[in-house]
Parts: C-alpha cells; structure tokens; sequence
C-alpha cells in the first residue's frame, strides 16, 4: 500500500540520518587520517540545496572536520565559508530540505541537541536559528516535504504524540502550529506530496479508514479533510505524481478497477475523478513525469498500443490524446526528464535511431522533434536535470568519450552547447542554480569530489573552494 511505501522511504531517511549522527559514515575519515589538502577551511564536496538570493548562495556540503553544515559563498574564495557551525564536531548538524520563503532559507538540522527540527537562515550566522523544537528531546521532529503557500510555510513532522501530521510556520515558534488530527495509528498520517493549487493545499495521507488517499486543507485544522476515498477501504490507489495546473491537480491513481491511470481533482468529491482510461481495463497506463505547460498537461503513458510515448491533456477525456509516437510501434520513446522552456516543452526521449537525447514539443506531432543528435548513432546522450534559466536551459549529458557534463541550450541545434571547465567532471553535473549574472552548479572535479562551480557570462567556469587533488573519502 502507498501508506505503507511512504513509511519504508521515510524509515530510511532516519536511518541514514541516524548513521550519520552516531558517526557511522564520518567515522570513515577519523581526524588522524585527514590530509593536509583535506583541513583547507574551502576543501568542501558534496553541494547540495543550492539557494542564491542577494548576489549570495547558501548550500549545505561536507567537510571532513566540520561535517556536513550550511555554507555561504559570494562567488570569491574570501568571500567563500562555513556560515554557521549548527552542530560543532565532524557529524555535522546535516542541513536538507532546502526552500526558501521570503527572506529566509528553511530546512532541516541537528544541533546535537534536539534532534533534526526545523531552522531558517538569513544568510547570516545570527540570523540562523532554530524555528522551533516540536520534539523536545534528541529525537527530533524530523521535519519534511517544506512547501511555500501564501505567507506559510508547511511541512510534515512528528511532534512525539500525534505521529507524522500537517504543520505550519510564519517563521518562529509562536507562528508554528499543527494544522492536521489524521487518526492513522502511531506513526501518524504520513502526508507527503504536498502541492498547492488555488485555494487548496493538496496532499496524500493515511487514515485508519480509507487507507492513503487525496486530502486538502485551507491551512487550518477544521478545513483539512480528506477529499476522496479512490479505492474503497483500507487499501491505497497509489495517487502518484501529483501536479497542479491553475486550480486543480492531476495525479496518477489506481481505484481498483482501471490501473493506475490519470485523474485530476478540484478539491471536492464529486470534482475527483478518472479523466481517461488510456489503457482500458485492469492494466496501467501509469502516467509518469507530468508536467503542466502552456495550460495543458503533459506526461508520459503506455495505452498497450505505443509503448511509454509523449500524451498531453487539457483535463477532459477527448481533449486526452497521444501527441507523437515518437519510436513507432510497441517500442517506447521513454519521454523523461520534462521542463517547460520558453513556451515549449523539452525531454528526453529516444526515436530507436539516436539513442536518448534532447527533444522539445508544442503539444502537436508536428511540432515533436529532436533538438540535436549530442552523441550521433545509438548510443545518446542521456540528457537529464533540464533546468531552465533565463535565455538558456541547462542540462547534464553526455558528450561521447568525455563523461557527463554540463551543456545549455536557445532551443536550437546551433545554439546548443557543451560548458567546459577546467576539469573532467568524473560525475554528473547538476543543481543548475541562476546566481545573479553567473550560473551555480555542482560538477566532479576529476578525483571523484562532487564540488561546486561557477559558469560567469563570458563563459568562464571557476571552481568555488579549495582544489582536491584526490579523493575525499
């Protein structure tokens, strides 16, 4: 069941999280061990939740003696620095969930204290503080699914009593409150998959009754219900890839009698419902990777006909249809990897000729087609992480002998391009972050260190830090 999928996914974030708080990861490097290259104050690897705001960029990443801690940088090696050491020691406080709201970053952090609870930053080191210790205890909270809707910020936690319910925060703890009662046994309702959509915060939960299924809430307690029970009693319909376009969302469902297929819902019952049976019968056309683009929807499904193809919807049953057979025949095209740039739509997704590489569509057969052949013949380029950023869209792929690295696009074939730096990346280049006039990302450098890059507009790309000349274990 979906409740059941969702409780094993979080089960092992605490596992890991809890591994890396008792020291069984960091306890891989002990201090005696480091290299001197290691102990630079700028030998960090391992960027992640990238956020750059006033010509600044905060990141979590991992130093040997510091652990993994929130890090600021103003693109120059002075102006580069652990920003605030949350949990002094190598274990780190190990920052994640990363969303900015307003003037704040908030996520997720162990002081060694409280357990993992929820903070904010402001970019400064006074400026980042605990919002609030919903767990009081080492324990933690463990604060989850952080998603922005109007002044609030929401998020998934378990307070110790009531399991894993719906919260809420302007920002400190008076503001913090529990927005959700689910009676769902003791770990709680599980919410996850939280989307807002119109006057709507969508979201999937568990209840002792229905299983895991479709809920919504107004930010308040009395108006957060449950909107539909898909597949009558306890057993889930796996609602999957939830996505808003304007005031409903789509999702992927199974109600026992169709397979997993599209449905969409406006927040009300009788507003729930299958919008087409792309596959008729017990079997799934599984909708994967939506996408709401140019007010339709589009995503990737397999009617039995096909094979896994491009499909978009404007949420009605004959407005539902196939736009390319794009690798004709039972065989799929594999459509993937979908972002919106500049009107269109743009993916992965292979013909059967070129092997995987980049294509964009208008939503017509016509208009579906390949951007460019990056690896000529069969084997492709494997594009993925597409990341549109102002004129250009950035994305990783291949480029034959040399591995995977970073490459932007206009749109056009000539206008595609592969963003060399220095160094062989040894290792996907992702996190494609707009920093003021540059470009952030996160990229191996050669000894396999993921390490953070800076791409300025002349074309110039500098690593930020300190150079490894080995790997950092």
């Amino acid at each position: 069941m979906q409740g059941t999928s969702a409780l094993r996914a979080l089960s092992a974030c605490v596992v890991l999280w809890s591994a890396v708080h008792a020291g069984a990861l960091a306890d891989d490097v002990p201090p005696r061990e480091i290299l001197e290259e290691q102990r630079s104050p700028l030998a960090f690897v391992a960027p992640v939740g990238l956020d750059a705001q006033g010509g600044r960029l905060l990141f979590s990443a991992f130093h040997v003696q510091r652990g993994q801690e929130l890090w600021s940088s103003d693109g120059t090696a002075a102006g580069t620095a652990l920003l605030k050491d949350i949990r002094p020691g190598f274990q780190g406080s190990f920052p994640s969930g990363h969303v900015r709201h307003g003037d704040a970053l908030y996520f997720a952090a162990d002081d060694g204290t409280s357990g993992l609870e929820l903070w904010r930053s402001d970019g400064t080191p006074g400026g980042t503080v605990r919002v609030a210790d919903l767990r009081p205890g080492a324990a933690g909270s463990l604060p989850n699914a952080l998603t922005v809707w109007g002044d609030w910020l929401y998020f998934v936690a378990d307070d110790g009593t009531h399991g894993f319910q719906l919260w809420r925060t302007r920002g400190d703890a008076a503001s913090t409150e529990r927005i959700s009662a689910i009676a769902a046994g003791p770990r709680g309702a599980l919410p996850r998959q939280l989307t807002p959509a119109g006057r709507w915060l969508y979201f999937t939960a568990t209840d002792a009754l229905a299983g895991h299924e479709l809920w919504v809430s107004d930010g308040t307690r009395a108006g957060t219900r449950r909107v539909a029970d898909l597949r009558r009693g306890v057993e889930s319909s796996r609602i999957e890839q939830m996505v808003a376009l304007g005031d409903t969302v789509y999702f992927s469902a199974d109600d026992g009698r169709h397979g997993a297929e599209l449905w969409r819902s406006d927040g009300s019952a009788a507003g729930t419902r299958l919008v087409a049976d792309l596959r008729p019968g017990a079997d799934a056309a599984r909708p994967n990777h939506l996408v709401a683009a140019g007010g339709l929807l589009y995503f990737a499904a397999d009617d039995g006909r096909h094979g896994i193809e491009l499909w978009r919807s404007d949420g009605s049953a004959d407005g539902t249809r196939l736009v390319k057979d794009i690798r004709p025949g039972r065989a799929s095209a594999l459509p993937s990897h979908p972002a919106v740039f500049q009107g269109r739509l743009y993916f992965a997704a292979t013909d059967g000729d070129h092997g995987v590489e980049l294509w964009s569509s208008d939503g017509t057969a016509e208009g579906t087609a390949m951007v460019v052949d990056l690896v000529p013949g069969s084997a492709g380029a494997s594009p993925a992480h597409l990341t549109p950023l102002g004129a250009r869209l950035w994305f990783s792929a291949a480029d034959g002998p040399g591995g995977t690295r970073a490459w932007s696009s206009d749109g056009s074939a000539a206008g595609t391009r592969i963003e060399r730096h220095p160094a062989p990346t040894g290792g996907i280049a992702r996190r494609f972050t707009a920093w003021g006039d540059a470009v952030a990302f996160v990229a191996g450098d050669g000894h396999g260190n993921e390490r953070l890059w800076r791409r300025d507009a002349d074309g110039t790309i500098v690593l930020i830090g300190a150079p490894l000349a080995q790997r950092l274990r």
